[in-house]
């Protein structure tokens, strides 16, 4: 009585079956890791951002504590919020200030070594009612990433320009105006916080 020969088809198609699934399994942890490290480079981007913002808003602070820019603001028109202040037609923020270390300024500083945009900071004046002084409002960004110049410009206002996937971070503060001329402000209003753009 012979015996009848192995069925080496069926080992063959369990070992390309496993094959198939560790290939799966591969393709599932790759992604995974992928999409991981992309999203750590976005925290890491939004941290960055997020702690320039906050150290651009205490440097106004500190320096509208020690003398209040009365020239650069005292002409401004009260609004009632950060959209009527930058409108095109008639804008009434003021005292404008950024650091951004581009590629063409500073090529060997890249990126992740703190090349880029930094920060950018602007004031304007809150309508609080009539009788009422208004409230100091400073606007403090912080970003991660290059801007590129649009129109000659590297910021309209503080919005960065040429760059859609640039992280950005948003810090308010409301301020007590003083009302003598030269005097220093207290940070009565509050500071309010906030986190815009990024990706």
């Amino acid at each position: 009585m012979t015996r009848p020969a192995p069925r080496r088809g069926f080992v063959l198609l369990v070992v390309l079956a496993a094959a198939a699934v560790l290939s799966l399994i591969a393709a599932f942890v790759y992604s995974r890791t992928e999409d991981q490290l992309l999203l750590s480079i976005t925290s890491r981007g939004q941290s960055i951002a997020a702690a320039r913002a906050t150290l651009a808003a205490e440097r106004k602070l500190a320096i509208y504590r020690a003398a209040y820019p009365s020239a650069a603001l005292g002409g401004l028109i009260a609004v009632d919020s950060y959209d009527s202040a930058i409108d095109a037609g008639t804008p009434q923020v003021g005292d404008r200030e950024f650091a951004n270390y581009d590629k063409t300024t500073y090529p060997a500083l890249d990126v992740s070594s703190g090349g880029g945009a930094q920060w950018c900071t602007q004031s304007w004046l809150m309508f609080r009612g009539t009788g009422i002084p208004p409230w100091t409002v400073v606007e403090a960004f912080g970003f991660y990433g290059y801007t590129v110049q649009t129109g000659g410009v590297d910021f309209v206002n503080c919005v960065a320009q040429g760059n859609a996937n640039i992280i950005s971070s948003h810090v308010t503060i409301y301020l007590e105006t003083p009302t003598a001329s030269g005097g220093s402000v207290d940070s009565g209003g509050g500071i309010g916080t906030g986190t815009i753009g990024g990706s």
